[in-house]
């Protein structure tokens, strides 16, 4: 192979059987029917000349049936055949025909007839029918489309480098794609099936970044087709990098992340509607992935490497490290997506005015070229919140660079000329926070506990006991609160109570939902604050109709004797102490309600025989006269002494109910807990 550079292994097998390429020619004349009625903002169509150009180039004897197989495609286009669009495809054809050695010349001379052929027929059918402005610059704009779309194809088939195959490829992907829209199977999205399956492949043959960007370009092609918001481009490319994650599990470990990440995506911003509708996409798709043969996902791979030879597996390490730098990429990529100008060429604009004539220049920018990249854009994006200084350079680099101030300068006069675009809403800032904090969570995981493996399995000095009491509201079969008490981890103890809006089965959905995520993201590593933004963000994306409840968590420190109370919504919390009752408020609103949300922890020293109580609207508001909704609760928590969380729980249950008459007129809930010290310490 070294001896035949030219040549690429995938035309290397085709030329093993001639029914291979029998069946590869009649996919490529199937796919130029797509590409001719694939449409940039549904008024431009440059798919169609575009493959014309590439078979008249690299396959001549395709050249008629891939001007029918245009012309076809542009006849079917909705919502009526343009027939100008029909006569550019055949004066391509006839031109190739009739000049032959315009396909045996350069590849510029042939790519720049297909903008040549579009200027002259849409032009002279526009000046003849409706000459305007606006018609010209779709003309020239197609025609320029058109143009590099040609490169791209023609290159992709002969060079021998990653970036232009990659190019080319997914632009002809994107074409067939866009051609697609409308079309359905057995009640389901072709183009959906067809993505998630592009998916799963570039995750199988690729892992996590192949997957996450596969999930980032098929997330925004409704934006190409439409003048719609790309938003399922950072939930796509969340998808792939989950599934790319399990690759090394082979098929069913790509699939099952694939399938994990749906469901929760599907389920928490698609709605239970669109959930059934996802998931069969998504299983059609892992059925395509199975039924797929090795020899095409071994291609792929050699398609996405940067050498043709295979090369070893990258360590856990190092795998964990890229895994790593592609969610700080992706992150800073939505830090930045509401700026006007691009962060890359704002950093090497940086990096021209700074860098130049630096005599360790070689080093940053040759060896270490991407983290300083990194670095760079970082920076900048902290240089547009507050001032830099010198100590945001980090060691390493300030150990060996003489210009810190000119960079420190430099990228505070940039931070301070770009100007945010207003933004819709803040679904990019939770998904750059949410993939800042999983890449945060990763170099954690890799830090040993301080005292070595033994003090993770020392029993912390206190410990905690609990106490629930609930009934729902009069005549009502389900309660809307729901609560919990678990430890999340040895030293941690969570105790949450959520009431969700309304009351019967959709308010116990909506807290549970919130109970069950907020328990889980906690679990994982997440910090407080993130979790709640994360669970407050999923109940506004996850239904249209309102949906919110409040929130009231605490986190006790076992190891401290600490506990940081959140309260979102919430009703007051008591800590009573040898008799006295302390309350806490914020005046927080409920979680679901507005995507900015201010969480303040509330902090507190515990010591031994604490009782923290937590209750919900119900029993909180059980006394009809106002003035002593509060009063009454601290008057029963005086009287509580040494009584176990449980029989406190009940009696206070028991006394709310009194107060209504038996007859609750919302949900009611008690969670006590006692900090005591642990006998085993």
């Amino acid at each position: 192979m070294s001896g035949q550079p030219e040549v690429h292994p995938y035309q290397r097998v085709l030329t093993l059987t001639a029914a291979g390429r029998y069946g590869l020619h009649l996919l490529f004349l199937a796919a130029t029917f797509f590409l001719a009625r694939g449409a940039f903002m549904g008024e431009l169509y440059p798919f169609g000349p575009a493959a014309v150009v590439a078979a008249a180039c690299r396959q001549p004897r395709l050249l008629w049936p891939t001007v029918i197989a245009a012309m076809a495609g542009g006849w079917y286009q909705a919502p009526l055949p343009a027939y100008e669009r029909l006569l550019l495809i055949l004066l391509l054809g006839l031109i190739f025909s009739a000049y032959p050695a315009l396909r045996r010349g350069s590849i510029l001379t042939a790519a720049t007839l297909a903008p040549v052929v579009i200027i002259l027929v849409r032009g002279l059918h526009l000046t003849f029918t409706q000459p305007s402005f606006y018609g010209w610059v779709q003309v020239i704009f197609e025609a320029l489309l058109a143009w590099g779309l040609s490169l791209a194809f023609i290159e992709a088939t002969v060079t021998a480098r990653q970036e232009e195959r990659l190019l080319g490829g997914g632009l002809f992907l994107i074409g067939l794609l866009l051609g697609l829209q409308g079309w359905q199977v057995a009640g389901l999205s072709l183009p959906g099936l067809i993505s998630c399956y592009i998916l799963l492949l570039a995750a199988l043959a690729g892992g996590a970044g192949a997957g996450a960007a596969a999930g980032a370009a098929v997330g925004f092609l409704p934006s190409l087709a439409q003048l719609v918001t790309p938003a399922l481009a950072g939930l796509l490319a969340f998808t792939g990098l989950l599934a790319g994650s399990l690759r090394s599990l082979g098929k069913p470990g790509v699939i099952g992340g694939f399938l994990l990440a749906h469901l929760l995506l599907a389920g928490y911003f698609l709605g239970q509607d669109s959930l059934v509708t996802a998931l069969r996409e998504g299983g059609v798709a892992a059925l395509a992935l199975v039924a797929t043969p090795p020899f095409l996902v071994k291609y792929l791979q050699e398609f996405l490497s940067v050498t043709v030879t295979p090369t070893a597996a990258p360590a856990r390490g190092e795998r964990k490290e890229k895994l790593k730098a592609a969610l700080k990429t992706m992150a800073i990529s939505l830090k930045f997506s509401g700026f006007q100008e691009s962060p890359v060429d704002t950093v090497r604009q940086v990096a021209r005015t700074t860098c130049r004539g630096c005599p360790a220049g070689k080093v940053c920018w040759e060896l270490e070229g991407e983290q300083m990249v990194t670095l760079l854009e970082e920076l900048l994006q902290k240089g547009t919140r507050e001032s830099l200084t010198s100590a945001d350079i980090p060691e390493w680099l300030a150990s060996r660079c003489g210009r810190c101030r000119e960079l420190l300068a430099a990228l505070t006069g940039e931070a301070g000329r770009l100007q945010r675009q207003p933004a819709g809403n803040n679904l990019n800032s939770w998904l750059a926070a949410t993939l800042e904090t999983v890449a945060t969570m990763l170099d954690e995981r890799e830090t040993p506990a301080p005292g070595g493996v033994m003090a993770g399995n020392q029993a912390p000095p206190w410990k905690v006991s609990v106490g629930i009491a609930a009934a729902p509201r009069y005549r009502a079969g389900v309660s809307g609160d729901t609560y919990l008490a678990t430890p999340l981890e040895p030293g941690r103890y969570l105790l949450a109570l959520g009431d969700g809006m309304g009351a019967g089965q959709q308010a116990a959905e909506t807290s549970g939902t919130a109970m069950e995520l907020l328990r889980d993201l906690l679990a994982a590593g997440f910090t407080p604050a993130m979790a709640l933004q994360t669970v407050n963000m999923v109940l506004l994306l996850r239904s249209p109709r309102e949906s919110f409840t409040t929130l009231d968590m605490a986190l006790i420190n076992c190891n401290r004797g600490t506990a940081e109370l959140f309260k979102l919504g919430a009703c007051p919390s008591f800590i009573q102490r040898e008799g006295a009752v302390k309350d806490f408020h914020s005046h927080s609103l409920p979680s679901g309600i507005l995507e900015d949300l201010q969480v303040e922890p509330l902090r507190e020293e515990l010591q031994q025989g604490d009782l923290l109580v937590m209750v919900s609207d119900g029993v909180f508001e059980a006394h009809r006269d106002l003035n002593e909704k509060e009063r009454w609760l601290v008057r029963a928590l005086q009287r509580a002494g040494e009584a176990r969380p449980q029989e406190i729980a009940d009696r206070l249950l028991k006394q709310a109910r009194a107060l209504v008459d038996g007859r609750p007129r919302d949900d009611m809930t008690v969670v006590v807990a006692r900090i005591e010290a642990n006998p085993g310490v």
